[in-house]
């Protein structure tokens, strides 16, 4: 039953007025097309730590598309700027396949930033990259590498007290924080 859940839940899709309202207190939400109007990553981050970017579908001639596009997720808690993707790939392989305007992180990010190069999404037809950004997001103060090993194994609940920990684990931790 609960096997069957995840797997669904796996493949729904969220908005970013949704995701917004999931997110802590010190994380933002923005499209990325609209980050063009800043001139520094501090200003795009409107005072807050972190900045949950919703990448638009654009055609070859940078028309934006109706179409689920990639969260990806900017945190500066966990020391520096880091650009967390649950695709593990580069910022200029999101844009290329977003078809979106790389001067705005080229401006934004500069070159010296750190990023997840490890894949945790499976790619296909899931839709959790938000899943993921919302993860980060609460734990965010966490180092990158640490965060990464949470998902390096699989794990086998036992009984209905592990399962209902996992399930209640990221509400509590961003509680505490």
């Amino acid at each position: 039953m609960l096997s069957s859940i995840v797997k669904r839940n796996t493949k729904q899709p969220l908005s970013i007025e949704m995701l917004a309202k999931l997110l802590p207190d010190y994380c933002g939400t923005a499209f990325y097309d609209d980050l063009a109007k800043f001139k520094s990553l501090q200003a795009a981050l409107q005072g807050k730590s972190c900045l949950a970017i919703l990448y638009n579908i654009h055609d070859k001639a940078k028309n934006k598309l109706n179409e689920a596009g990639h969260f990806i997720l900017i945190n500066t808690l966990a020391g520096g700027v880091e650009y967390f993707s649950s695709s593990g790939w580069d910022v200029g392989k999101e844009l290329d396949v977003t078809n979106s305007d790389p001067k705005i992180f080229k401006r934004l990010l500069g070159s010296k930033f750190k990023r997840n190069t490890h894949p945790l999404e499976k790619m296909g037809n899931s839709n959790d990259c938000w899943r993921f950004v919302l993860a980060r997001a609460v734990l965010a103060q966490m180092p990158l590498k640490k965060f990464i090993k949470l998902f390096s194994h699989s794990i086998n609940l036992k009984n209905a007290d592990e399962i209902c920990t996992l399930l209640t684990m990221l509400m509590v931790t961003r509680e505490t924080n």
